[in-house]
């Protein structure tokens, strides 16, 4: 398939692949409705993109009646989803670590995620939690995370994720997961929770906004390696690639 921004109809599939990807799977009166476009405009959308192997069918029970026919991703539809960075970096973060050990590592993370913090800190920046909330899900909407805020669903609303450009990294290296989290915790300013939920190829991710009881400091990452462990790590690390090597 093209690229999605080459014509206005490259622009509705792509915009199909992105409404499903944000669903657990959408029938085509739904993607209309979504859409403002017309049911057999979508049908047959749909129907295109299921011969090039973007789609499939799957049947989803109904209350009353036969279950109903929805369309899911392929694997082959996260080639218009891409990771940011990866191979590239992963490779850098594992070569550091098998060089340095891994509170290397956590440390590049670490301080990788305290200037990400203070990057944002900026745009989010509301009176309220619930405005903070917005403006953070509108950046991570922007960095390719497909966020949106929802008010509902926790005591202070929650922060869907159907996308995360590092995928691969939070796969590799688990402890950037709490990095993640303690990022939304400093940027709104009190407790948030993380929940990931993984189907196949399908990602969501639940930031759900606990309150602003005990809010973290500012300016600290938990679990952050302590300067004992630092300086441990830090002796036993070669000076060079080449005193690793011999």
């Amino acid at each position: 398939m093209d690229s999605a921004k080459s014509s206005p109809l490259r622009n509705q599939k792509y915009s199909i692949l992105a409404e499903i990807k944000r669903s657990n799977g959408l029938s085509v009166g739904e993607l209309a409705e979504r859409m403002n476009l017309s049911y057999m405009g979508v049908k047959q959308h749909c129907n295109s993109l299921e011969k090039e192997g973007y789609l499939s069918t799957q049947r989803r029970a109904k209350r009353v009646g036969r279950p109903e026919k929805v369309y899911v991703l392929t694997e082959k539809a996260n080639e218009f989803f891409p990771q940011k960075g990866p191979p590239f970096v992963l490779e850098l973060l594992e070569s550091v670590e098998e060089v340095y050990g891994s509170l290397a590592v956590e440390r590049l993370l670490h301080r990788l995620y305290r200037r990400r913090i203070e990057a944002l800190r900026p745009r989010v920046c509301g009176a309220g939690l619930a405005e903070r909330a917005r403006q953070l899900a509108q950046a991570r909407e922007e960095e390719g995370c497909m966020s949106r805020y929802e008010p509902d669903g926790a005591p202070f609303g929650q922060i869907l994720e159907f996308h995360s450009p590092v995928l691969e990294i939070l796969d590799r290296f688990p402890r950037t997961r709490e990095f993640e989290r303690r990022l939304f915790e400093q940027l709104l300013g009190g407790r948030v929770e993380r929940r990931e939920d993984r189907a196949g190829s399908d990602l969501k991710v639940v930031y759900r906004l606990l309150g602003s009881e005990d809010p973290p400091p500012r300016n600290e990452l938990s679990g952050e390696p302590s300067a004992d462990a630092a300086e441990r790590e830090d002796a036993a690390a070669p000076s060079s690639a080449a005193e690793a090597e011999g």
